[in-house]
Parts: structure tokens; sequence; C-alpha cells
């Protein structure tokens, strides 16, 4: 009597839950068993082969009896990209110089280079002191997401000690030129030994930027355009019209000046038609770059009250008189306002006034800022 084997042998698969293979890897075994009912323990005996995602696992008994089983590979990535600044991740700077971000690398165990899938959150504003915090983040195709943060610190320029002159005091300053008139105000100013201060536009007179220099007068930045437009559009708008006007007066005096004016004053609301809040942003950073902007405490009224020498006169000369320090608003580009200049001299000098050029260390007359 013959007896015959028809039971295949049995595998076993072990599984653990917690198990993964990184993808693009081969599958690392979690292992096996095989039994048969006959030839006993067989697990020496399986073949297995890893193909497309799953791994088959094959043993006969020696009655020829074949067993196959599959596993599903299960495949994760929890590794998170390796993110790395270039640089410090705390850098100062000083306001108004410029940041140029140092860079970072960022590298996944499967996927690779993701340096070009990095996205950068935040931003630095280089006219204003304050702390700022960029965040780097970058993640891989199974969602691992990396971070890292860089804080820049802009800081302020440090500002020179606001002085206080004794006496009675009078700042001559003249916006929007130089212009026709220049010459002459310079011929008058000179004849008195009087230094003033030229808030400068454009100039398509660099031999006059250069003769206010050479005087000894203050030269200051007041617009390259004086377009309200352009120049309150935006704070980058803003500073590359100083900057070109700051190239103007350096090319033609070579001097860098930090003394400015802004057209219409501080105190202007024509910027809000532009740019709302501009002129509250733009008297901070001005400061913190190191400049300094001057308003004024007397005018004139050439800027379309008069047109009228003598007027010009009174109005310099009754608002003179409610200071011991005055910052006077004059346009030298107006003949009617240069003609007014000797007469207000000769008063001043009568009474005792002192006329100054504006430096870093003058009073500012500071207007209060509407916009």
């Amino acid at each position: 009597m013959t007896v015959e084997d028809t039971v295949p042998p049995e595998i076993k698969l072990t599984t653990n839950p917690d198990h993964y293979t990184l993808p693009g890897h081969p599958y690392e075994e979690e292992g096996y068993t095989a039994s048969d009912n006959v030839d006993g323990d067989l697990t020496d005996k399986v073949t297995h082969e890893e193909k497309d995602g799953t791994v088959t696992y094959k043993v006969s008994d020696s009655s020829g009896n074949e067993t196959t089983v599959t596993r599903t590979i299960v495949y994760d990535d929890p590794i998170p990209p390796v993110l790395a600044l270039k640089g410090d991740s705390e850098i100062t700077i000083q306001a108004g110089s410029d940041y140029t971000d140092p860079g970072y690398t960022a590298e996944d165990n499967v996927d690779g280079d993701l340096t070009d899938k990095v996205s950068v959150d935040g931003s630095v504003n280089t006219y204003s002191a304050d702390t700022y915090t960029l965040t780097y983040k970058v993640q891989d195709n199974y969602g691992n997401e990396a971070t890292a943060t860089r804080t820049v610190t802009v800081e302020p320029v440090r500002q020179a000690d606001t002085g206080n002159p004794s006496g009675k005091i009078v700042y001559l300053t003249f916006d929007d030129g130089p212009g026709e008139y220049t010459s002459k105000l310079l011929d008058i100013l000179s004849k008195y030994n009087v230094k003033a201060t030229f808030f400068t536009v454009g100039s398509g007179h660099p031999d006059l930027l250069k003769a206010e220099a050479d005087a000894g007068h203050s030269i200051g930045i007041h617009s390259a355009t004086h377009d309200y437009s352009k120049i309150y559009a935006s704070e980058d708008a803003f500073f590359a019209d100083l900057r070109k006007q700051q190239d103007t007066i350096e090319n033609a005096t070579g001097i860098r000046t930090t003394l400015v004016r802004f057209p219409g004053g501080s105190s202007n609301t024509v910027s809000k038609s532009y740019c709302s809040g501009i002129m509250t942003k733009l008297t901070k950073d001005l400061t913190d770059m190191g400049y300094q902007y001057f308003d004024w405490n007397v005018t004139s009224g050439d800027a379309g009250e008069t047109t009228n020498t003598s007027v010009v006169v009174q109005n310099v000369i009754s608002g003179i008189q409610q200071h011991d320090v005055s910052i006077v608003l004059q346009h030298d580009i107006k003949g009617f306002s240069v003609n007014a200049v000797e007469q207000i001299i000769q008063w001043g000098l009568a009474h005792g006034y002192t006329f100054l050029p504006l430096t870093a260390e003058s009073p500012t007359a500071h207007h209060g800022v509407n916009n």
C-alpha cells in the first residue's frame, strides 16, 4: 500500500507593523518560516524574489508539492530633508546698507537635492531699523518638512547729537535749485559772508552745485524729480530718487550729504494720494539710516502765497522774531524771493542775529507727520 503526500508545505511571513522600506532601496527581510507535514522544517529551502514592489516566496516538499506566498512591500520615508543655512543664522547690518541672503542648501535621503524647492517667508527692510525673521521651508515627496530661521537685525546709524546754538540764530534754506537766480543769490550771500543751505533738485547746473559747496554753503537733498506721484509711490521709489540726487551732488561736489528736506515737508498730505502712511515710514527710515531731515518754522510765502519781494521780506522778518532759532524756507528758483534776501540779511545782522548753514547737529524744526 502506497501513501501519497498531496499536502503542500506552509509558509508563514513575519510582519512588523512598524517596518518600512525607503523608496528606491531594497527590501530588508522581516522573516519567514516554512514547514511540511512530512518533511518538517523547510525554512532553509525557501526561495524569494523581489520585483515590482512585492516579494514572492516559494518552497517545495520532497513530494513535489509547492507553495507560493507574496508579500507587498510597504514603502515609506519618515525622514525629513536636511535644510542648512549658508552663513550665520543671526546677522546684523546697518540701516541703509544692502542685504544679500547668504543662501541655503536642502538635501533629502530619497529625493536628493531639493535646494530649488526651498521657500523663504519674510523679508528684510534695510531702510528701517528692526529685527526681521526669515523662515526657510522645504518638503520632500512624502510630505516631510524641514524648516530653518535666520534673524537679520537692522541697526540704526548713530545720529549726531543735536546742538543748541546760543543767541539768535537764523538758518536760511533754499529749495528746488539751483536755477537761473542762484548765481545772484550766491553773490548776495558772499557780500555779507553769510552761509546758507541749499536743498537741491535735479541738476542741469552742476557748476552751480559746485559753486555752492566751494563757497562753504551746506548742500542737501530735496529730490531728483520733485514728482510727488513718483517719489511717494513707495519706500523703494523714494530712496531710488534720493540716491539719484545724492549721486548728482557727489559727482558735482565730491560731497555725500546727510541733509534732506522732503518735497512738501514731512507734514505733507499729498503723499496720501500715492501711498498711505508713507511719511510715517520715511521719517523713521531716514533717521535710522543716518540722515537728518529738516522742515522749517519760518515760511517766506514764496511757494504760492505771494510773488511780491516786499511781502517775502516782511514774512521772513516777522517769522524770525517769533523764534530764537529760525529755519527759513525760500526758493532760489524764484527771482522775487532771491531779491528779498539782501534786505533780510541786513535786518538780521542789524538786530543781532547770526546766520548759519545747517549741519547734522542743527535743530530740525520737524513738523507733525500727517500721513
